[in-house]
């Protein structure tokens, strides 16, 4: 059987590969010893590639372990180099093999997933070499769970993509492996391939990146497999080391899940005697979750850098300024255009004693317990929002997040932003690679948010490109800073425009009136512009569409919330303009509005403003029978 007719093979059992083009096919058979199954009689984990199969994955030769006899060879060289291979899991083909198609795998759009799997070549005495598919501690977790999916009997179907280092994993379940003529069996232990060229772009492969581990619990057994993998590969002498790593590892799920030491040693295959080291470990992990002695991890136990390049970065944020006049929708725009999940978003009100050090963050005093129990004062950094959401956004690659800055002119925001203010310069698609569009073009160094965000004071911050900042202003509004052109032109400008026509609250009813709330702003904004035309301020003084929200129209509060703007911001410097001549204080207004029997804006405004309203009420209703 030739490439072409093994590949046929494969397209009538899994017609889904026939979209892709290959140069490389093998079949497996899983053994017991293959598979993840609980209850196995080996500790084995790998999967065993052996034979011209071996010829589909790329690897190291070192001479010190292959060419020399058996008994000469430095064990050490065996895992001096683990190449990790990229393939590409599928949707489709983990619901399949799921049981009651449960899945806890993410998947992107198309619905595949790109992830990483160890391949390292093993001598064995007297028997013929084979590579080592899988390293259980260091796979992609996701990977990991596609394996625990497949059993013995079970076929793995892994194509090689033409002239690539990529891969297409999929697998079969026993009772599916035949279709008629066609049969997986028939192709099982053979490697097929054509002679085509691959030539491996090392920046490429880099950039092809882990997806998040999202299981973060095992079972006993599994985690004696796990043990056993890290202390069966440890280097001469460190395997007591081994223990300690994996006990501080994987120490959260341990405790949390009240397992014993004793029984994982048990798991694992070693002898009891090691269940001290491992307790050893477990308490160690928990001296470091309290920073008792000021050396700490993360809260999930998993390394920093793990985090912040697990997934392929989401790319394209912004720093886009919502402005309007107040009410106009600015905030509701955010929630409804952006995001309105608390858990990725951090919000912030500038206001004019807002500074830097709350912003970004500031060195504190903590009292906390020394070796002997004590209570001693020490000073820490303190995060602000904006670093808290930095690293948020840093160790999820896969969401974006959002700082949101409301009123962000009622404070002085240069000063605050500080030297972040270098950071708002972002990449853009014209200059930049797509993968790069949106995060900071220019790093500053800030040794506090740097050991902060990325446990490291030397690095260059920068805002990712999965991070957007949401600021909101009112344009002119009065007592603010005002926003100089170079902090402006970092940002996206767009207003939300002030439309009463798109608004199905335009048409609620003022109580105790016969006006709703769109006639009489609508009418009441025009008179602003009217009046105050040579004020530069004159269109923050308008009403927005949200200024006064239903429950706001009613009789006890409508005169507080609006007729009170009307007489002291509005119309402060005419106020006879809009109210009657009856009406000499603001006092005045609210007590003959509250008091009113008949139509109660008639009462206090002056008669012309409310037979516009009026007017402008039965334009609109027109339109709307029109339509």
């Amino acid at each position: 059987m030739d490439f072409t007719e093994a590949l046929d093979v494969i397209c009538n059992i899994i017609p889904e590969c026939a979209s892709t083009e290959y140069d490389g096919i093998i079949v497996k058979r899983l053994e017991a010893s293959n598979t993840l199954d609980e209850g196995r009689t080996t500790n084995q984990t790998h999967i065993a590639i052996s034979g011209e199969q071996m010829n589909m994955f790329p690897y190291l030769m070192a001479d010190g372990y292959f060419k020399c006899d058996y008994d000469d060879r430095d064990e050490q060289l065996k895992k001096y180099f683990i190449t990790q291979i990229p393939l590409y899991i599928y949707k489709d083909n983990i619901v399949y093999l799921s049981v009651d198609n449960e899945n806890t795998i993410a998947f992107d759009e198309e619905g595949k997933r790109c992830v990483r799997a160890s391949i390292v070549r093993s001598r064995r005495k007297d028997q013929a070499d084979q590579v080592q598919l899988s390293l259980t501690t260091v796979d992609d977790q996701a990977f990991v769970a596609f394996r625990k999916m497949l059993h013995t009997g079970d076929f793995l179907v892994i194509l090689k993509h033409k002239e690539k280092l990529l891969y297409d994993c999929m697998g079969i379940k026993a009772e599916n492996a035949s279709k008629g003529q066609y049969q997986l069996s028939s192709l099982n232990n053979k490697f097929y391939k054509l002679p085509t060229n691959t030539k491996v772009d090392i920046k490429k492969l880099i950039e092809i990146k882990d997806a998040d581990i999202e299981r973060t619990d095992f079972s006993i057994q599994e985690l004696g497999g796990i043990l056993y993998e890290m202390y069966s590969n440890a280097e001469d002498r460190m395997q007591v080391a081994s223990i300690h790593i994996f006990g501080i590892k994987y120490g959260k799920n341990i405790i949390e899940k009240e397992y014993r030491a004793p029984d994982i040693i048990k798991a694992a295959g070693l002898n009891e005697s090691y269940s001290t080291e491992l307790q050893k470990a477990l308490n160690i992990y928990r001296c470091l979750t309290k920073n008792s002695y000021g050396i700490s991890i993360s809260g999930d136990g998993k390394l920093e850098k793990e985090q912040r390049t697990a997934g392929m970065r989401k790319t394209g944020a912004e720093n886009i300024l919502l402005y309007g006049v107040p009410g106009a929708g600015k905030s509701h725009e955010i929630k409804t255009k952006y995001c309105s999940d608390e858990k990725y978003m951090e919000r912030v009100v500038f206001h004019p004693d807002y500074m830097y050090s709350d912003f970004v963050g500031q060195i504190l005093p903590r009292v906390e317990k020394d070796k002997s129990g004590n209570d001693k004062l020490k000073y820490v950094f303190t995060p602000g929002p904006f670093t808290k959401m930095l690293r948020k956004a840093e160790n999820d690659p896969n969401n974006y997040y959002y700082l949101v800055i409301e009123e962000l002119n009622r404070g002085n925001a240069p000063a605050i932003f500080g030297e972040i203010f270098q950071l708002l310069d972002r990449k853009d698609e014209e200059e930049f690679p797509a993968e790069e569009v949106g995060e900071s073009e220019y790093g500053i160094s800030n040794y506090e948010v740097a050991k902060e965000v990325y446990n490291d004071e030397e690095h260059q911050v920068r805002i990712p490109s999965n991070m957007f900042i949401l600021a909101t202003m009112n344009t002119a509004d009065q007592n603010v800073f005002t926003l100089d052109t170079a902090f402006q032109r970092r940002w996206n400008m767009r207003q939300i425009e002030n439309r009463f026509d798109k608004s199905e609250h335009s048409k609620d009813i003022i109580a105790g009136t016969k006006v709703n709330w769109g006639a009489f702003a609508t009418v009441i904004n025009e008179m602003v512009i009217d009046i105050n035309v040579d004020m530069a301020s004159s269109e923050d003084k308008r009403l927005g569409t949200y200024f006064a929200k239903k429950k706001e129209l009613q009789v006890n509060r409508f005169p507080e919330k609006v007729l009170k703007y009307l007489w002291d911001d509005a119309f402060k410097m005419d106020k006879t303009a809009v109210f009657n001549d009856n009406c000499k204080s603001l006092e005045e207004v609210v007590v003959t509005y509250e008091k009113a029997t008949n139509d109660k804006l008639a009462a206090v405004l002056r008669l012309s403003v409310y037979e516009k309203m009026l007017s402008k009420m039965q334009q609109d209703n027109a339109q709307d029978t029109e339509k």
